[in-house]
């Protein structure tokens, strides 16, 4: 046994298996780009040497020093399976980072909706009954949805209305049984009718593929570039059209090595652009409506920039990247406070009580923290803000050195909620970057202003809405002179100049 137990401890295999360890990770790290070529070189020279030394050192003949020998054995077995261990990390980053860029083929949900009351319970029992749907944007997918539905039923009889006001009273009056409708519209047909979703049961849904966006790709680590950050607190899968309830610009400048978010308001009463079929004001998260691309341009036009990408993640299932990286800590601010002048307020999800200063939040809190906004004064504006301080410490401790334990974790936790469409490669060269030169970087933060207060009577992707409430529902009405500010800090973003963003 000692016999056998000594052939598979020698020093000439434990060499041999670690030279192919070596040899593994040497070639994992360099055909996935992992570092910069000055730190590759000397990585692999000292691992090669510090085989041989070890094979050496381990070098016994009359046995006199056994226990020597045995620990640098152990050392070498320590070293062959963490050069495994680390090969097998970085191939499961690499798939990572492949599942979550280059951008996804978009997914358009359509539900067909009964009325509760009804006794329809599935789109078989539909079959010779007439449908409608508002067909005055988007009327290519619905009549996609139209085709899928005959294929399992038979021909349809669609009634097309031109508002969804139209289509809500036809099924009410029973002029039609079904309604086809988007599932981002949803919360929308709220805005019509009170409480209309309630009213109405979902037999069956329809996936559209909408082409990937492609990007305006940068040279990255040379040049300044814009993201789209866009997120949602709906589950459901990444791809899916969903209203967004963060809007963000990200201008990323690797030259003056800073970062500037400007956070714009959901409810934010601008243009829509982009959309099929839909022309007019409305508020900005309804621009999602028409998928990413149409936010992107929506974007585009009122601030007069272009993106190169987006970024897109899921807020519910984001945030357990809290939970990921044990926790998050964030400074929060004495902020104005509805009904006490303490700074004090408690969430209406969870009822967490939060205080001005330093807090550390576990995963519920936090996403209980940045979906808050009923408790201010200054309501959604300062969720922006809240949002951007997650956000920060979020990326403050994914640049941290504890990352590295928790990789797994935090890959597992993105992988399902995160999006964008710049490449794998694009993505690497910013890490290599990161780790050529380490550099501090410096994250500045601006949040668009504006009237939250007032109302309209009319939304673009909604029609009137005065008979849900006759005072209309409230927008968020821009305030230039902080669009004007905003275009200027990014501006100097841009013109590799230095910005410090003025307090409030």
């Amino acid at each position: 046994m000692k016999t056998f137990m000594n052939k598979i401890l020698s020093r000439r295999l434990l060499l041999i298996l670690t030279l192919l360890a070596t040899i593994f990770f040497s070639f994992v790290t360099f055909e996935l780009n992992v570092l910069p070529l000055k730190y590759y070189i000397p990585m692999v020279v000292i691992l090669l040497l510090f085989a041989l030394l070890l094979y050496f050192i381990e070098k016994d003949k009359n046995d006199n020093h056994p226990i020597k020998v045995a620990f640098f054995k152990l050392v070498n077995i320590i070293l062959a399976v963490a050069l495994v261990f680390g090969s097998l990390s970085i191939l499961k980053g690499s798939d990572f980072l492949a599942s979550i860029t280059n951008g996804g083929v978009q997914s358009v949900e359509i539900d067909v909706a009964v009325l509760k009351s009804s006794s329809y319970d599935k789109l078989a029992s539909l079959k010779g009954k007439s449908f409608g749907a508002n067909t005055s944007m988007g009327a290519l997918d619905i009549n996609k949805s139209e085709t899928i539905i005959e294929d399992e039923i038979g021909e349809i009889k669609v009634t097309s209305y031109k508002t969804n006001n139209e289509v809500i009273n036809a099924l009410k009056n029973h002029e039609i049984e079904a309604m086809i409708v988007k599932e981002v519209e949803l919360d929308s047909l709220n805005d019509i009718e009170k409480d209309f979703t309630d009213q109405i049961r979902i037999i069956k849904k329809i996936q559209i593929k909408k082409p990937r966006i492609n990007a305006n790709s940068a040279k990255v680590t040379k040049e300044p570039f814009h993201i789209l950050i866009s997120g949602t607190d709906k589950s459901g899968p990444i791809d899916t059209f969903a209203l967004s309830d963060v809007n963000m610009i990200a201008t990323i400048n690797p030259t003056t090595k800073q970062v500037l978010l400007t956070s714009i308001p959901r409810d934010y009463f601008v243009d829509i652009v982009g959309m099929d079929g839909v022309s007019g004001k409305d508020k900005l998260t309804h621009s999602a409506k028409g998928g990413m691309n149409c936010t992107m341009d929506t974007i585009e036009n009122f601030m007069g920039i272009d993106f190169n990408y987006y970024a897109k993640f899921n807020f519910t299932s984001f945030i357990n990247v809290v939970d990921a990286l044990g926790g998050i800590t964030v400074k929060v601010p004495k902020y104005r406070v509805i009904g006490r002048d303490d700074g004090v307020f408690v969430t209406k999800k969870g009822h967490y009580t939060i205080k001005p200063g330093v807090n550390h939040f576990n995963a519920k809190q936090a996403l209980s923290f940045v979906r808050e906004r009923k408790a201010f004064v200054e309501g959604d504006a300062i969720r922006g803000k809240n949002q951007m301080l997650m956000l920060k410490a979020i990326l403050k401790k994914c640049c941290s050195a504890s990352i590295i334990t928790k990789m797994d974790k935090v890959f597992e936790s993105l992988s399902s909620s995160f999006e964008t469409n710049m490449s794998a490669q694009e993505i690497k060269s910013l890490i290599n970057m990161q780790i050529d030169d380490m550099a501090s970087w410096d994250v500045q933060t601006y949040h668009l202003d504006g009237d939250a207060s007032k109302r309209t009577s009319q939304l673009a992707t909604v029609g009137d809405v005065t008979k849900f409430n006759k005072d209309g529902v409230f927008i968020t009405l821009p305030d230039q002179q902080s669009i004007d500010k905003a275009k200027e800090y990014i501006q100097l973003v841009m013109k590799n100049e230095i910005v410090k963003v003025e307090e409030d």
